[in-house]
């Protein structure tokens, strides 16, 4: 059973907005140091702050199966089919069948296939739904 990378968005939430903020500052500090001539030893920093405001990013390559959510929305891959929604076009939800099914409010339907994910994880899938989408 595969398991399911969850990641709620948020400064509160999660350790990944502090390092985006850590790299513009540092970006902000070595700029300075570049054209400011202050001190060439800093000018360093400008190019450690690209590595910090995109390694956030990066993480969910690494992930085969993710959920990132906020309260407006949010990002589901799951074996290899990833989508975007938005929570308040969302009509309804159901999982049947191993299988995730999101009608929206404009009559399309998405579907992500649940072979081979952990029962927890779909479990936890349905209660970030529940919570967030007003039915």
């Amino acid at each position: 059973m595969t398991k399911i990378k969850f990641t709620e968005l948020g400064f509160k939430k999660n350790l990944d907005s502090l390092i985006v903020i850590l790299g513009i500052v540092c970006l902000i500090i070595g700029l300075i140091a570049v054209f400011g001539f202050l001190n060439h030893r800093l000018s360093g920093l400008a190019g450690f702050s690209a590595f910090l405001t995109t390694f956030p990013q990066l993480k969910t390559y690494f992930y085969k199966n993710y959920f990132l959510w906020n309260k407006r929305g949010g990002t589901i891959k799951i074996n290899s089919k990833s989508k975007s929604i938005v929570f308040k076009e969302i009509a309804s939800y159901s999982i049947e069948n191993d299988k995730l099914f999101i009608l929206k409010k404009n009559k399309t339907q998405l579907d992500f296939p649940l072979t081979n994910i952990d029962k927890e994880d779909i479990e936890k899938i349905e209660g970030i739904l529940k919570s967030l989408i007003k039915i």
